[in-house]
């Protein structure tokens, strides 16, 4: 950048000043070599620019021929100064095959002079754009609605929903209205509430010094309007709603919008719930200008194509496609995963497999973050979060294929350990968590369980031993129906038992 030497570069706490080839943190200069800073410089006055491994070597070691491990030595040393990865924070992303690139926020200082302290000059910390968004158009506007509307929204799904993607657009889409000041705190890699209010200071480019971090970060952002996108809320949820709360309540200008898997369940906020994309329905048309109408279908021709250069989708095809979308019940990381594995096996293999729920739960992907690489991995995100009562309720409702009832729960999970409540409140905590779907229908709830948490609770069932006891009580609970003259009843509850009782085997 022509104009570097007059100013310095600033994301998250830090400054990076070009002119006096000096790194700083609230004031303090770290220590980094020389080689290391040029590399720093180079990277952080061209953000977002993937650039080569060949092209930072010819402009940091002109003088000198040497290896590509002097980068990865270097940026290892970075990356160590600037705490890479502490508190959610990513800087320096080595793309595979490409080269390195900045992604963390960069802001500028005019002159050399200004110290950290000159708050939010920089503009917001929002991640890139997200480059394939398909069939969320409307969710996103309605939420932007709402955010204005009420200054506080939570995204609530299941994992592998696209809460994230929903919530990157929306904060692309306010960038303008808040003069850049969208600041974006992934808390999924947090292990310690307690490191919440520190994650979202950072990603303000503040650093927190009193005894009350929460009252300290509340008091600095008073004055100003700004988005704070706090993504993958679920696991440290309660600490969250604390400093979610606070800064609604104490602020007229601080917005917030929060993903979680469950609401925060406090003051000021609104409910948005995310839905899988819509996917051909059994008995629909499956013709491919028919299916490719659908946007779970969009999302995986788009998919395979990115991992085989084109894809035409013939009529001869589009059924398979459609079943495929069906299975993984129109949930955007399923069919990602499943294109992947499209692209190595074909079409025809990849539906076959998916009959498999072990096939099914493993369906991977290698760059992504670790709570997403896999449907297993993103199921046991959420159940490590459950109680005993909910965990032991989810794998003994495994038996249902479709909807059920409570009183269907009720009698064929049996007792939890604390007497009938129980059942009720581990239901409803299911629901809440995003692990359960549900419909009011007759003016009875209905619930049912995604074919992909379906089989999750179906090894966990398996796990602890309870396939026999758990499916001769859904048998006998169908067998008490048919002697009833609720024959409909009777009907639904016997087709639920042959299929289940086939995957169990």
């Amino acid at each position: 950048m022509a104009d570097s030497v007059h100013r310095n570069l600033q994301f998250g706490p830090f400054e990076l000043s070009s002119s006096e080839r000096v790194l700083r943190r609230e004031g303090e200069a770290l220590p980094l070599g020389s080689r290391a800073l040029d590399l720093l410089i180079y990277l952080a006055e061209r953000p977002g620019e993937v650039i080569a491994k060949q092209e930072l070597i010819d402009h940091v070691w002109s003088d000198v021929t040497v290896e590509e491990g002097s980068i990865r030595v270097n940026v290892a040393a970075i990356r160590k100064a600037l705490g890479d990865g502490q508190f959610g924070n990513r800087y320096i992303a080595n793309i595979r095959g490409r080269g390195y690139s900045f992604v963390g926020p960069v802001g500028s200082l005019a002159g050399g002079t200004e110290s950290r302290n000159a708050k939010f000059r920089h503009q917001g910390s929002l991640p890139v754009r997200p480059l394939m968004m398909i069939g969320r158009e409307t969710v996103v506007s309605e939420v932007s609605d709402k955010l204005r509307n009420e200054r506080f929204v939570t995204l609530v799904g299941p994992g592998g929903i696209g809460k994230t993607t929903v919530a990157l657009a929306v904060g692309h889409a306010a960038a303008e209205e808040f003069g850049g000041k969208v600041h974006f705190v992934d808390l999924g890699s947090l292990t310690d509430p307690r490191h919440v209010v520190g994650a979202v200071a950072t990603s303000l480019g503040l650093a927190l010094k009193s005894r009350d971090p929460g009252l300290e970060l509340v008091d600095l952002v008073r004055s100003q309007k700004l988005l704070i996108i706090l993504d993958s809320s679920e696991h440290v949820i309660e600490a969250v709603a604390l400093i979610a709360e606070q800064l609604y309540q104490e602020t007229e200008q601080v917005y917030l919008l929060t993903t979680s898997r469950e609401l925060l369940k406090v003051e000021g906020e609104h409910c948005c719930r995310v839905l899988p994309l819509d996917f051909p329905t059994d008995g629909s048309e499956q013709t491919a200008n028919a299916v490719l109408r659908y946007p779970a279908v969009q999302l995986f021709v788009r998919r395979v194509a990115a991992r085989t250069g084109s894809v035409v989708l013939t009529d001869e095809e589009a059924p398979f496609v459609a079943e495929m979308c069906r299975k993984l019940d129109g949930m955007p990381l399923a069919i990602e995963l499943a294109a992947g594995q499209v692209a190595a096996l074909g079409l025809k293999n990849t539906v076959s497999r998916l009959v498999s729920r072990l096939e099914l739960l493993k369906l991977s992907h290698r760059t992504t973050v670790p709570r997403h690489r896999t449907l297993r991995a993103t199921l046991d995100w959420s159940y490590d979060l459950l109680s005993d009562g909910e965990r032991i309720l989810l794998r003994r409702i495994a038996p249902f294929v479709s909807h059920f009832t409570l009183e269907d729960a009720r009698s064929v999970a049996g007792e939890l350990g604390a007497g009938t409540g129980e059942i009720f409140d581990a239901i409803a905590g299911l629901v809440e968590k995003s692990l359960i779907a549900t419909r009011i229908d007759e003016a009875q709830a209905q619930y049912r369980l995604l074919d992909m948490t379906r089989a999750y609770a179906l090894e966990k069932l398996e796990e602890h031993a309870e396939v026999d006891v758990v499916f001769r009580r859904h048998a006998e609970y169908v067998a008490g129906y048919l002697a009833t003259p609720d024959l409909i009843r009777a009907k639904r509850l016997l087709e639920q038992t042959s299929a289940p009782a086939r995957q169990a085997g």
